[in-house]
């Protein structure tokens, strides 16, 4: 099971939901298809296995975890 959060940049929670999910992969692109219907694609973000594992996350300063920092 995953989970995904959306806040706006005050860090108000505009999103809370559950993902149904079987893969990381899965979670990711529900989780994308989910920001990009409501229109949340450039608010910070987490997707994560409710086992605590973060699988993808965008801070509020529009950052990627996966991206480097130069």
């Amino acid at each position: 099971m995953y989970h995904i959060t959306v806040y706006d940049n005050e860090g108000k929670k505009l999103l809370d939901e559950p993902l149904q999910a079987q893969t990381d992969h899965e979670a990711k692109a529900k989780g994308r298809q989910l920001l990009l219907d409501k229109e949340y694609q450039a608010y910070p973000f987490r997707i994560f296995h409710t086992s605590g594992r973060l699988v993808e996350f965008l801070s509020h300063k529009g950052k990627k975890a996966t991206e480097k920092q130069a």
